[in-house]
């Protein structure tokens, strides 16, 4: 293939004028990968070469790949020079730093040193390769490959391919072009795991359509590509093999996805004010996470005016406001290697007697609500002022009437006053 391009129009054969797969590498809708994509994590680091005859039909004339060493295609493509020739039939074993493993889209892409004819655009030199894969190193599975090209006129050793009439075929796109491979394309077998795949193996298509010598695709029709070619750098030349998916940067995913394993019961309050601490570990388990590193999140509480809930780690904290009856539904979520699980809590609210009726309430006033600075308590006697944050902790306690609260934080707080021998207790707003 090195030698070859001054007599490459001489060569040309007919192909068919239809196409069914990705175009060429320059083309709309094409899966060509340039070496330089950040889709690449990795590189092969290891290749065992066996080339074939350079003419299969002449076993006389020696095997291919003389001068060619399977070390050109560890790490980056070179391009045009830096191969490994295969001959006819012959294969090159890959293998690589990390596994690679089944992700959603290719998994890894082969490279080869095809070209494109420069008198006829769309039309290119390629020398095709059947692709496998292996989990052990032994028990190798080929992609399914198709070739749409015309088996009626063997296409010369020098001649052409229309890319859009092949698929599942290594050696699709031109030098520095890689041509994806999705492992979710190889059928199941119980002999392959496709999240640990260890080998890539290439394997060149004898493009002959003579029935004594010809590769056949998935489809049971001849693989016409160049043929003879009778040279040392005769049959698919390998650049390289990149990694999209490997162990290393995409970790196996969990197989089976949280569970509810022990339901928080309703939580009921009799008391007025009153906090409720709830620890959630446990309420969720993950088959998948032995250590249980497991985040919980407060996803709404239905009741906000009545209810104060709070979520810090694992521990829940929850403090009424007012003693009416009330109920409150809290919508939680729980996270676990990227899978969720929603859950919710009840929450009762009883009603609690303050032994102060409406009209001996009314005399006692506290205002304004919301406060800025300070709060006023006006009753006859005012005896204590108690303020409490919706933790449940003390913040003020004083036997004034005037209340400085300058120096809380904004939000809900509970104002409990003792005065005129009497309780009364409010849920105020500092702003």
């Amino acid at each position: 293939m090195i030698i070859r391009i001054a007599i490459l129009i001489l060569a040309l054969v007919p192909v068919t004028l239809w196409a069914q797969f990705p175009p060429a590498q320059d083309q709309p809708g094409t899966t060509a990968m340039h070496a330089d994509s950040s889709a690449f994590v990795a590189w092969a680091t290891g290749c065992v070469a066996e080339p074939g005859p350079m003419n299969i039909a002449n076993p006389s004339a020696g095997n291919a790949g003389s001068g060619w060493p399977a070390s050109n295609v560890i790490g980056y493509p070179q391009g045009t020079m830096g191969v490994t020739c295969l001959g006819d039939g012959g294969m090159a074993t890959v293998t690589f730093a990390s596994p690679i493993c089944n992700r959603e889209g290719p998994d890894f892409a082969v490279f080869e040193n095809g070209f494109e004819n420069a008198q006829l655009p769309g039309l290119w030199f390629l020398e095709l390769g059947f692709v496998e894969v292996s989990s052990d190193g032994e028990n190798f599975f080929r992609f399914p490959a198709y070739s749409n090209t015309q088996t009626s006129t063997q296409i010369g050793g020098m001649g052409c391919i229309d890319p859009s009439q092949i698929h599942n075929l290594a050696s699709k796109y031109g030098a520095m072009y890689g041509t994806p491979f999705d492992l979710d394309e190889v059928p199941d077998n119980p002999l392959l795991d496709k999240d640990h795949i260890t080998h890539v193996r290439i394997v060149d298509v004898v493009g002959s359509i003579d029935p004594e010598y010809a590769s056949y695709d998935c489809q049971g029709n001849p693989v016409n590509d160049p043929w003879p070619t009778a040279f040392a750098s005769g049959g698919m030349d390998l650049d390289a093999v990149g990694v999209i998916h490997d162990l290393e940067h995409f970790p196996p995913l969990p197989n089976e996805p949280p569970y509810i394993a022990n339901p928080v019961d309703d939580v009921i309050f009799n008391e007025f004010p009153e906090a409720i601490v709830i620890d959630l570990e446990g309420v969720v388990n993950d088959p998948d996470d032995p250590e249980e590193n497991i985040t919980y999140r407060l996803v709404s509480n239905s009741n906000e005016s009545e209810l104060s809930a709070s979520l810090r780690g694992r521990i829940l904290r929850l403090t009424r406001l007012s003693s009416e009856e009330g109920e409150a539904v809290l919508a939680l979520q729980a996270t676990s290697h990227g899978h969720t699980i929603d859950f919710e809590i009840n929450v009762v609210m009883h009603y609690v007697y303050d032994d102060v009726d409406e009209d001996e309430a009314v005399m006692i006033s506290i205002y304004p609500n919301p406060a800025h600075d300070v709060i006023f308590v006006e009753a006859k006697a005012v005896q204590r002022v108690e303020v409490f944050n919706v933790a449940g902790q003390r913040m003020i306690s004083s036997t004034d009437s005037v209340i400085n609260v300058s120096a809380l934080e904004s939000g809900m707080y509970i104002i409990r006053v003792a005065a005129d021998d009497r309780m009364v207790i409010h849920s105020i707003v500092k702003q």
